[in-house]
């Protein structure tokens, strides 16, 4: 089976969990007897623009001609059974997944977030969870609120885009199954008026392998962009209350726009460290010796990969209760949630995992258990496998076949 790819890498300077995942699907393809062809643009490219192209740069969000001569020209290259996209935003555009459609080629499309139907991604609006756009043709509120960078100027392009391909059915008739990360996240498209029937889950997953935790591990740590939607404000004010005295760690990975406020905002905090951006594998040996991942979101988070992360090495979470978090985190099972911008319940769920080493060890079992079962490389390849197969069984063969 020969698979083509397609993803628009986000900026390096903002780490994401969409590449990885990205990544990681492609490397796992591979090792099971797929063939793997890759179509990748990087939006780091835009900085190199001159003045003169990046004026450009909103028209392209709606309709990239390049992005459509890109596509076509791969798939004359390729001649793949099936083209899988993954971000088209902002260089390659909606557009590009008509192509495939005209070419005869079965499409799969994995949604990270909720860009179609929301022009921020993520339902967030002034620190609160706003579904004005959810079932409106034209999304008229995102311009008037500036929910994309909080600009109505650059929320315009962004507004089009989904007006235009939701009135032309790009992603509802021009794709022939979409791939969601999780129940929840296929219950808000599918509130959206998506077709049920192309809409299917298959979880995340990593590749990477690292040591089970051994016993309750100690410490606490936060994998995150930092960013106003991720709440490491509230996990700072949380842990102020819950260990004034820094009688245990909490280490902050990551980087983002908002990572000079939290610094300062968690100036003389006693055991905190915030560490920056850390490779991969330095990320999940962090995870492996600590108590608890902890995921404060105030958004709907779709499905991080550090949840997958925790369990592949027995770590429990702590996340807010909120989006897929209660979907996957089985609170008292394999974790605890916690009510969203709680500062008071997020303390006393880190006291208590801090104060009780037998919880933090079964909880943490109990999640292996279910990375085993549910969320590890060989189920989630096995799933996306025979997505594949279903539609290469069922729809008219392109020219790869």
């Amino acid at each position: 089976m020969k698979i083509l790819v397609v993803h628009n890498r986000y900026r390096s300077g903002q780490p994401s969990g969409e590449n990885s995942v990205v990544d990681d699907e492609s490397f796992l393809l591979a090792e099971n007897g797929c063939s793997v062809e890759k179509l990748i643009v990087k939006s780091d490219e835009i900085a190199t623009w001159s003045r003169l192209r990046k004026l450009s740069l909103p028209g392209t969000i709606v309709w990239s001609r390049r992005g459509t001569h890109l596509v076509r020209d791969a798939i004359k290259r390729v001649q793949p059974d099936i083209v899988h996209f993954h971000n088209t935003f902002p260089l390659l555009s909606p557009a590009a997944l008509r192509v495939v459609k005209e070419m005869r080629i079965p499409v799969v499309l994995t949604l990270h977030n909720f860009r179609p139907i929301c022009a921020a991604g993520t339902f967030l609006r002034d620190g609160r969870i706003c579904e004005e756009c959810l079932t409106r043709r034209l999304p008229l509120p995102a311009v008037r609120h500036g929910c994309y960078r909080d600009s109505r100027v650059a929320s315009v392009p962004l507004a089009a885009m989904i007006a235009i391909h939701r009135e032309l059915g790009t992603w509802t008739d021009h794709v022939d199954r979409i791939v969601l990360p999780s129940m929840f996240t296929l219950g808000r498209y599918r509130a959206a008026g998506w077709p049920s029937e192309k809409l299917v889950v298959k979880y995340n997953t990593t590749r990477i392998r690292a040591d089970v935790r051994v016993g309750a591990g100690a410490g606490f740590v936060a994998v995150s962009r930092l960013t106003a939607e991720k709440g490491i404000d509230v996990l700072i004010d949380a842990w102020k209350l819950a260990f004034p005295d820094g009688s245990q760690t909490l280490s902050i990975i990551g980087a983002g726009d908002d990572a000079q406020a939290l610094r300062a905002q968690g100036e003389g905090v006693k055991g905190l460290e915030f560490l920056g951006p850390l490779p991969m594998e330095e990320v999940v040996r962090r995870l492996a010796q600590a108590r608890a991942l902890v995921m404060p979101s105030r958004w709907y988070e779709v499905f991080p990969r550090t949840v997958v992360e925790a369990y592949s090495v027995a770590v429990p979470v702590v996340a807010s209760r909120f989006g897929k978090h209660s979907e996957v985190v089985r609170h008292g099972q394999t974790g605890l949630l916690f009510e969203p911008e709680s500062v008071d319940e997020l303390a006393r769920n880190l006291r208590l995992l801090a104060a009780n080493s037998e919880l933090a060890e079964t909880l943490g079992r109990r999640a292996r258990e279910d990375y085993e079962e549910s969320f590890g490389a060989r189920p989630t390849t096995i799933a996306l496998i025979g997505i594949y197969r279903e539609l290469l069984n069922t729809l008219t063969p392109g020219p790869g076949r």
